[in-house]
């Protein structure tokens, strides 16, 4: 087994921090400097690593999709049992925590790049065409121990994903209230009715 090489540490630590400032600052407060200074490095050693601003920020993307992904196939794999799963993933993608897994701030700033660049645009589709495969081989697999009723496991994929992120979205506007965890139950409910009786 080989060493590690300085930028397979060093580029994760910078990502780290840029996520930080990031969350700190916005996008539009992103500078190499700011990031540098929240290393307590000097800028220079960035550019080694990362060319512009705007490599680094697409690194950043990568990075943290690559983090949220690893969060819900985490949730998969906590049980075994087909039901405890099934029960387990759907309570959870409905939690107010759930979002709070990783910062909505630095999530939603990154989306917004996808309006203007293909290369973020095409990150988030794989990010989303990889957790669709998941829930949808997930689906398949409660189809098959005969504990949901629904027939199209890529349809209800979709149809989970659009109620998780509507909701995200929702909740980042407007804030974790009363009427907002009613919200969160009836959905969690409509998913369960939707897997129950397809």
């Amino acid at each position: 087994m080989g060493r590690k090489s300085k930028s397979d540490v060093r580029k994760p630590e910078i990502l780290r921090s840029l996520y930080d400032v990031l969350d700190r600052e916005g996008l539009e407060g992103i500078t190499l400097s700011k990031v540098a200074d929240h290393m307590g490095v000097n800028s220079g050693l960035l550019v080694h690593y990362f060319k512009t601003k705007e490599e680094m920020i697409l690194a950043m993307v990568d990075y943290m999709l690559e983090k949220y992904a690893n969060i819900y196939i985490s949730k998969f794999d906590e049980f075994q049992d087909p039901q405890d799963r099934l029960n387990n993933i759907i309570n959870t993608f409905f939690e107010s925590d759930w979002t709070e897994r990783g910062n909505a701030s630095v999530f939603w700033s990154c989306f917004s790049l996808s309006f203007r660049s293909d290369r973020v645009k095409e990150s988030f589709r794989v990010m989303y065409d990889g957790f669709r495969k998941i829930l949808a081989d997930e689906i398949s697999t409660y189809i098959e121990a005969g504990i949901v009723a629904v027939t199209d496991p890529i349809r209800t994929a979709d149809i989970i994903i659009t109620l998780i992120e509507g909701l995200n979205m929702y909740r980042a506007v407007k804030g974790e209230d009363s009427k907002l965890k009613e919200t969160s139950e009836y959905f969690r409910q409509t998913v369960k009715s939707l897997l129950k009786h397809g």
